[in-house]
């Protein structure tokens, strides 16, 4: 019977050690993404754009932003990102609440 426990106890034990890991990696890969993102957002205009900009505006041509800015935008996220994201969001609140109760204990304990 307490070798059906010790079991049980170390097979929670790894379930959350691969949960903590698999959030621990879609948090990594979505804050690089999220940096790569806002990284390509600020070089929108490139060189050949604001030199166009600059002729224009010598040549006096009304100018238009449109005209500068490649407005494409490439969306790779597909059912697996979305769902990874989801999981990583609910792992989060879990992971929070569970830290934040284990300092309430923790408070009680020792005051």
């Amino acid at each position: 019977m307490i070798e059906k426990k010790k079991a049980k106890g170390t097979w929670i034990l790894k379930l959350l050690l691969i949960l903590f890991l698999l959030f621990l990696s879609l948090n990594i890969a979505m804050s690089a993404g999220y940096y790569e993102a806002r990284l390509s957002e600020k070089t929108i205009v490139t060189k050949e754009a604001m030199q166009k900009f600059e002729k224009d505006i010598k040549e006096g041509k009304e100018v238009d932003i449109k005209d500068y800015i490649d407005m494409d935008h490439q969306d790779y996220s597909n059912h697996m990102t979305k769902a990874g994201v989801a999981i990583s969001g609910i792992m989060q609140d879990f992971m929070s609440k569970g830290i934040n109760e284990m300092v309430e204990i923790l408070k009680k304990l020792f005051t």
